[in-house]
């Protein structure tokens, strides 16, 4: 039997023109934002916050880095600003411990080594495989 194996399965379906569902969806809620930010406040204020809130709904729905969505950088941003940078060490404390195992090498034993086969073994053997042989022709 043969099957039809799916192929480019990791690539998502174009919703509208170029967009994805996702980045579509994106797009949508992000303008409506956006609008929302430019209609409620008043004339000097809206532009200093809908502008950068235009930019970025912008690399959300279009940028990638590194082949991968904007939103991966952004969940990694926020990941690398919230942890700590620096690491303490506490000398002495008791409740740490650390070991440390070096891994054996796995030895393999042929297990034909130590066996010797005389002429007559080889020979009686060949004559087992050729009659075999001409059992299976006949």
């Amino acid at each position: 039997m043969q099957f039809k194996v799916p192929q480019k399965i990791d690539i998502e379906d174009r919703i509208v023109g170029p967009l994805t569902m996702v980045q579509f969806v994106y797009a949508v809620v992000g303008g409506g934002a956006v609008y929302l930010l430019l209609t409620a406040l008043p004339s000097p204020f809206n532009f200093f916050l809908a502008i950068p809130a235009a930019i970025l709904v912008f690399c959300i729905v279009f940028v990638k880095i590194n082949g991968r969505p904007f939103t991966h950088f952004l969940k990694n941003l926020i990941t690398y600003i919230s942890s700590p940078k620096t690491r303490l060490w506490h000398k002495g404390a008791s409740d740490v411990r650390v070991e440390i195992y070096q891994a054996k090498p796995e030895i393999k034993v042929d297990p034909y080594a130590n066996k010797h086969y005389s002429q007559q073994d080889i020979e009686r053997v060949a004559e087992i495989i050729d009659k075999r042989g001409r059992i299976g022709t006949s």
